[in-house]
């Protein structure tokens, strides 16, 4: 039987051929999206584009290298031994915790807020910073940078450090001359033996603070004001260095070089300013 033969409509062959061709392209266009947000979401794939580049951050880059760690964190949570060190990364917007020492810091200090008081990141971007766990000191000095106040401390088993270009010519000095502040006493950070002598480092800028006697000093006054008041500093600031001494039944004030200290007396420790 033959069929018979219908004449093509040429408005249904157009409308065959538009439908192919939508459907070719979306899929088309369906993939390339697909690829495009497998690599703005890092799916593996390496950024070259320079759009992609320019709009970077490189605070927020270097702000995730590392282990997170909070801003409370202490470096004897980590409990590592001497020459261990660690690379971590502190949060934006931190809060200031108590750290004790300056350059080298006590293992107890919160390691965030002591990147702070080095210099190395801000309490508002936060950022990575590599310590390194080093022995105890006989002392730690104090000092005020960056908008955080360290605290003084006597003899601790454990320290952290900063890694750094300069780690080590820091570290010397900070050993060598630990620095205090203008109300910081040798109380607060040295262990007394009698006849032990101390050198310190006094900032510039005299800040007023208690001193009892004349010449030999109760243990528990300002070394920066008692050097001044004994005449070997000025308010610009500079070394100090003392002895130890053993207490006096009696401590007689007076005023020198602008200070005035005050009556006192029997105290069991004493020092001079040598």
């Amino acid at each position: 039987m033959t069929l018979p033969l219908f004449p093509l409509n040429p408005r249904i062959i157009i409308g065959v051929l538009a439908t192919a061709i939508v459907v070719c392209c979306a899929g088309c266009s369906k993939t390339k999206t697909e690829r495009g947000n497998e690599g703005s979401a890092g799916g593996g794939g390496t950024h070259n584009s320079a759009d992609a580049s320019s709009t970077a951050s490189p605070q927020a880059a270097s702000a995730g290298e590392g282990k997170p760690t909070t801003w409370e964190a202490k470096a004897t949570s980590l409990n590592g031994s001497a020459g261990q060190t660690f690379t971590l990364a502190c949060s934006p917007g931190g809060n200031e915790h108590p750290v004790w020492g300056s350059d080298i810091y006590t293992a107890d200090s919160s390691i965030c807020t002591a990147a702070v008081h080095a210099g190395l990141i801000t309490f508002q971007q936060g950022g990575s910073v590599t310590i390194e766990l080093r022995p105890g000191q006989p002392l730690y000095g104090c000092s005020d940078r960056n908008g955080v106040t360290s605290s003084p401390y006597r003899s601790y088993p454990q320290s952290l450090v900063f890694k750094a270009p300069n780690t080590e010519a820091v570290v010397r000095e900070a050993e060598d001359q630990p620095p205090v502040l203008w109300n910081t006493s040798p109380a607060a950070m040295v262990t007394f033996e009698i006849g032990k002598t101390y050198k310190f480092k006094c900032p510039a800028g005299n800040k007023e603070a208690a001193v009892w006697g004349t010449d030999i000093y109760t243990v528990d006054s300002s070394m920066c004001n008692a050097a001044l008041h004994a005449g070997k500093l000025t308010s610009s600031g500079g070394l100090v260095t003392i002895e130890l001494r053993p207490g006096e039944s009696t401590y007689k004030g007076s005023l020198r070089n602008g200070i005035k200290t005050n009556d006192y007396g029997a105290y069991p420790q004493s020092f001079v300013v040598k």
